[in-house]
């Protein structure tokens, strides 16, 4: 199988659920729905009907490779972490009222003063520093702010390597609506920094001929167009959803309405279920948890550059 690939991410997560064992709240959900693991599936406003539809099929099909007490975690975890980042909005949309002057600025000069802030009171050095971030950063996130357990953990470890590597996969963009889009193409992983946001900061050398002596020296420029980038995706953490909604792909148009908080994870249900008598297999999407990667890496950055723009305040 390609490396890095949905596939991939599966042997990896199972291999080292298995290695590691699980812990002893793993084996019961931390949440309850009473129509079961297709509630928890509905549950996840990250996926339009199809996929959720798509997706139970494939976990209760007998060729899912999920042992059901690990697919029952997995699923009330991706159900919890999201509810916590939904209550978070609040947080980001309490700061995003005090950017300005109190005097009813728009988002257009709101976005503007953080700019000048990072360009001036940040600066380059600065921003070079804050947009950094561990693999192991994320997962530590996870478990430690919003409460996952060792089997959607272990799924989340294959995940950020998923992430970290993605162009190997060769998917299509995960993500959905501009800002996120935008974001998901500047997202890089070096070794050195981790996750980095590619080209927000760049060295410039400098050329002194004076006395016809060279001296080279190099300093640090902002690039204003990336910043714009990150500047927008900042602002849609204030919602009114946690993440974009796809187009519905739904043929029934039964939900074309809804309105809950969330995203789309609309792979085709062919992705996600073996079609019967075909000798292909295929298994879960893991499109919606490469989304919610990127968006703890996205709040991790803000929330620095928030703590900083306060401390100055």
């Amino acid at each position: 199988m390609p490396r890095y690939s949905d596939n991939w991410a599966v042997s990896k997560a199972l291999f080292d659920y298995t290695a590691g064992g699980s812990c002893a709240c793993c084996s019961f959900p931390t949440l309850f729905d009473p129509n079961g693991l297709k509630g928890l599936i509905s549950s996840v406003s990250d996926l339009e009907t199809d996929a959720a539809n798509a997706e139970y099929n494939a976990a209760v099909s007998e060729e899912s490779p999920w042992p059901p007490d690990m697919r029952d975690s997995i699923w009330a975890d991706r159900v919890k972490v999201r509810y916590k980042m939904k209550k978070e909005m609040a947080d980001y949309r309490a700061f995003w009222d005090e950017v300005g002057n109190g005097d009813g600025d728009g988002d257009g000069e709101k976005v503007k003063i953080l700019k000048q802030f990072c360009m001036t009171e940040l600066d380059a050095e600065g921003l070079r520093k804050i947009f950094q971030m561990a693999r192991s950063e994320v997962t530590d996130m996870l478990s430690n702010r919003y409460s996952a357990c060792s089997a959607y953990g272990t799924v989340m470890c294959a995940v950020v390597e998923q992430v970290a590597n993605f162009k190997m996969t060769k998917y299509e963009v995960d993500s959905r609506g501009l800002e996120e889009i935008e974001l998901e193409k500047v997202l890089q992983y070096n070794r050195f920094g981790g996750f980095v946001i590619e080209g927000i900061v760049s060295d410039v050398s400098c050329n002194d001929n004076d006395n016809d002596v060279k001296n080279e020296e190099e300093t640090l420029e902002i690039n204003q167009d990336v910043l714009d980038v990150f500047l927008a995706s900042m602002k849609s953490l204030i919602g009114p959803k946690l993440l974009e909604r796809g187009p519905s792909t739904s043929k029934s148009g039964k939900n074309d309405n809804d309105e809950d908080e969330g995203g789309a994870d609309d792979a085709d249900a062919e992705e996600m279920i073996v079609k019967k008598g075909s000798k292909k297999k295929k298994g879960p999407s893991f499109r919606s948890d490469r989304r919610i990667v990127r968006l703890i890496i996205l709040r991790h950055w803000a929330d620095q550059i928030i703590r900083k723009y306060r401390e100055t305040r």
